[in-house]
């Protein structure tokens, strides 16, 4: 995904001495604040959402510690409560609501690598009260988990010999009953899931594949970049978005932020998160999708690597994208531009003699990035006279 994908977002088309402003419309970047932190830290957390309130349940903290930790997040008070602990602790499980009632699913116990906890664990919030349901027939951790129509979907994940499996089962809640369902086109661990238009779409290292469960099929859909594991995902009015992950030879990970559009089949660049972070428990709560523990990179292959207690929460309709006011020739090869932008935030500009010629990178007084202060930024630019036609845009440096 090259930095024309991401960003911008006005071109302005010079012709002697005319000037022609040509906007093309782009979906705000998303905006991050950061709420309260979690009272503990925790890795491998599961989460989810019932009533407005956020849940984070189980996860390890140290990797070999797996945790009973139950909490409750209120947006209203920007406070955690402690709730009543998971039967059995898990690390590494899922989570999903249906009418009320959390299931959490798969996952392991004890030492690392683990003991597999097969029974599905059902919390109601309203009683703080645990039971435990049917016993999931492939026994995993780190798959993804997605609810439709009543119906639970555990997808893919790895067995305790931290092999990947593509195993696909659905449970019934109502009736207690777990059936098979077709498996992935290949075995995924680590992966991310969401729903979106009745599909479920399964995300991991470079793939991304579509569920439809009225006909038990799944079909590939276009892949993504970098390749990256252990992702978090959200879906927000019919896009999907993923956040961070691990790289490939579980030397770092990343802080990207990907928003992914199943009606396009196309992945685009939102702003990057406040810090790497793979694992963490990912929820969607009053339109923002809140990011809680987790881990600054694999912590298995770096010692080093950051437990988190911090809470950061993306808002996909925030942020100001790049806009372009205005264009001021000041001589035969400078120019004054204008655009809307936001405090904070590095921008750069990028010209070139078509739209479908290759972009350069301008460089501004500032260096070859200029930080605004405030929502209108301003920047003169040297520019080349060889041809009467240019365009213009600015993009986020960030």
């Amino acid at each position: 995904m090259d930095q024309a994908q991401r960003a911008v977002l006005g071109a302005i088309m010079l012709i002697v001495s005319c000037l022609c402003l040509c906007q093309s419309a782009a979906a705000a970047p998303g905006s991050w604040s950061q709420a309260a932190p979690l009272p503990r830290p925790t890795s491998a957390p599961a989460a989810c959402t019932v009533d407005g309130i956020l849940y984070v349940i189980g996860g390890h903290y140290p990797y070999s510690t797996a945790l009973t930790d139950v909490w409750a997040y209120d947006p209203a008070t920007n406070g955690w409560t402690r709730k009543a602990p998971l039967p059995t602790a898990r690390r590494f499980a899922a989570a999903v609501a249906v009418d009320g009632i959390i299931y959490v699913v798969g996952g392991t116990s004890g030492t690392f690598p683990g003991t597999p906890v097969r029974p599905v664990a059902a919390y109601n919030p309203k009683m703080d009260t645990w039971t435990n349901g049917a016993p999931i027939p492939t026994a995993r951790a780190t798959m993804g988990l997605c609810a439709m129509d009543g119906i639970i979907y555990a997808i893919g994940g790895a067995l305790v010999s931290l092999q990947a499996v593509s195993a696909v089962e659905a449970y019934d809640p109502k009736n207690d009953v777990w059936t098979t369902k077709t498996p992935l086109p290949q075995a995924l661990m680590s992966l991310a899931a969401s729903v979106v238009n009745g599909q479920i779409y399964a995300f991991d290292g470079t793939s991304t594949f579509a569920y439809d469960p009225q006909a038990n099929r799944w079909t590939t859909k276009a892949q993504f970049s970098p390749w990256s594991s252990g992702l978090m995902s959200s879906a927000v009015d019919g896009i999907i978005y993923l956040f961070g992950g691990w790289n490939q030879d579980l030397s770092g990970a990343y802080d990207l932020t990907l928003a992914y559009d199943p009606s396009q089949d196309r992945f685009t660049a939102r702003r990057k998160m406040l810090r790497t972070r793979c694992t963490a428990g990912c929820a969607l709560v009053g339109g923002k999708i809140y990011l809680v523990g987790g881990v600054s990179k694999e912590p298995l292959e770096n010692g080093d690597a950051i437990y988190y207690t911090s809470v950061d929460v993306f808002d996909p309709e925030g942020g100001v994208t790049p806009h372009i006011l205005s264009l001021t020739c000041e001589s035969t090869n400078r120019v004054r531009l204008a655009w809307q932008g936001e405090a904070g935030i590095k921008y750069g500009v990028e010209s070139a003699m078509n739209i479908m010629s290759p972009w350069t990178r301008l460089t501004l007084p500032s260096g070859p990035t200029i930080t605004a202060t405030n929502r209108l930024v301003e920047s003169r630019l040297t520019v080349s006279t060889t041809s009467p036609w240019r365009f213009f845009r600015v993009f986020e440096a960030n």
